[in-house]
């Protein structure tokens, strides 16, 4: 028996060159290849008889080959294999293009099932290509030919059923995957489910070993969309499972609290020219709540480009600024963090405690009353680690290795999907104490709130769903080069 965690290259067959070609569509384990799935199916399981067959009917013969030659296309430079198939209801030829190896392996006198397209050639009917699967010799059968043809059942894998397609590489085709997978199958020691019984019996999906065969080799297509959806539900129930061991995790670091006084958000809000709306209010509300405790935020700000996020995230840098913390304002663009650059500084142009832009080419200070000064990297850097620039916006530049803050309290990252993993888990860490910073995201991508609480489960959500008033709608048009300039 084989188990589902054993390299590929203990199955039969499987050699350097092959497992070459199976790595390339990263396939190293019998999990990776049993879970490499089709993209498609071909519908061949309708077997007719020759006699029946139209042109552009996609269907299957079981036929005994008659002969076989090779022809060569002088004008094209190509070989044409051409077969004389029949049946007891009449004859018909088919055709394969540079394939000259198929007259080695199809012989006079055997019985095979074709499928493909019948098509025209000069009024006369052709299968082009069909795919073969050879299924006995006349001389061995016991099919008489009479009205009824007789059908020889075989456990077919290429033909007379629904065919599964897969993402193929060169000199790996789907056939060859199908030869591969289809004893895998049979040889497979059942794997364990991790699956409760109660939700596979709940959503009516088969279990984990019925899945694997309904989905590769199906007996209809209502079989493989099972299947397919046991497959998909469960890929969302594990992302489930770890973003929740995540929020786990997180719940108990500890963070530094934030606290802001009335006297503190007046002044906030002194800075700032407009009433913010219902949805502002509330999302900051919800925010400042949060890292007003000494365990880390987790929270996704969303809402659509112009409703007004990053006044939000500006107004919580600020408070965690007057707590002598930092802030890590990471956008993924130098366009953007230069905006979120100029944003802060236009609501808060008093603020003295160092706005900081780090972009690759360019770093910059504002220390407030429109006083900005261009800083040396070196320097730059040194200022961060001894905490002289509290709020510090910037691109990938932020997680660099010789990149330190003495005291991060916040962390804030625009359009946060546009960031690997890794990225956002460097710019976690990268405070210098042993404290985990609150961490805000913020997202123009509309996301239905079922699908958020699935892929961001370790995320609370805070939604500002309504533009300020007299904020005009975004256009978004194309613009021609030539029209660049106007």
């Amino acid at each position: 028996m084989i188990d589902i965690d054993d390299s590929i290259s203990r199955l039969s067959g499987v050699g350097p060159s092959l497992m070459g070609k199976l790595k390339k569509l990263g396939l190293v384990t019998v999990r990776d290849l049993l879970y490499h799935f089709p993209t498609r199916y071909e519908d061949w399981s309708e077997t007719v008889q020759i006699s029946s067959l139209k042109p552009g009917d996609t269907k299957t013969i079981q036929a005994t080959l008659q002969e076989i030659n090779v022809k060569r296309a002088w004008r094209k430079r190509i070989f044409v294999v051409e077969a004389l198939l029949a049946d007891n209801s009449g004859s018909i030829t088919a055709v394969w293009f540079n394939q000259t190896y198929i007259k080695n392996t199809l012989k006079p006198g055997v019985i095979a099932n074709f499928s493909g397209k019948a098509a025209l050639r000069k009024q006369n009917l052709y299968l082009s290509n069909p795919a073969y699967e050879i299924v006995g010799r006349k001389d061995e059968s016991t099919v008489e030919y009479g009205e009824e043809q007789q059908i020889i059942n075989t456990n077919t894998k290429h033909t007379a059923r629904l065919v599964p397609i897969y993402p193929e590489t060169r000199g790996l085709t789907s056939r060859g995957l199908r030869y591969l997978i289809q004893p895998t199958l049979d040889e497979l020691e059942p794997p364990t489910d991790f699956m409760p019984q109660d939700i596979l019996n709940d959503n009516d999906f088969p279990s984990l070993y019925e899945a694997l065969r309904e989905i590769h080799f199906p007996k209809s297509l209502e079989e493989a969309k099972r299947a397919r959806s046991r497959f998909s539900f469960e890929e969302l129930f594990l992302l489930q499972l770890r973003v929740l061991s995540d929020k786990l995790v997180l719940a108990k670091e500890k963070a530094h609290a934030i606290e802001s006084t009335p006297k503190t958000l007046k002044e906030v809000f002194s800075h700032i020219p407009f009433k913010l709306t219902a949805s502002q209010e509330s999302s900051l509300d919800e925010i400042l709540k949060d890292i007003a405790k000494d365990k880390p935020m987790n929270r996704l700000l969303q809402g659509d480009v112009g409703s007004g996020k990053t006044v939000i995230a500006g107004i919580a840098a600020y408070l965690a600024a007057e707590r002598d913390l930092q802030v890590a304002f990471m956008a993924p663009t130098e366009i953007l963090a230069r905006q979120h650059y100029d944003t802060i500084k236009k609501f808060f142009p008093e603020f003295r405690r160092g706005l900081g832009l780090l972009l690759s080419k360019e770093d910059r200070i504002y220390y407030g009353d429109d006083l900005e000064a261009e800083l040396k990297k070196t320097q730059f850097i040194t200022e961060v680690a001894a905490g002289k620039i509290a709020i510090l916006v910037g691109t990938h530049a932020l997680i660099e290795k010789n990149v330190a803050f003495r005291d991060l309290g916040l962390v804030i990252i625009d359009e946060q999907h546009r960031f690997g993993v890794k990225q956002r888990a460097a710019l976690m860490k990268i405070s210098k104490d042993k404290v985990m910073p609150h961490f805000l995201s913020m997202s123009a991508t509309p996301i239905p709130r079922t699908l958020m609480m699935t892929v961001f489960g370790d995320l609370d959500l805070s939604i500002i769903n309504e533009l300020p008033s007299g904020r005009k709608n975004i256009v978004s048009k194309v613009v021609a080069p030539e029209n660049r300039d106007k």
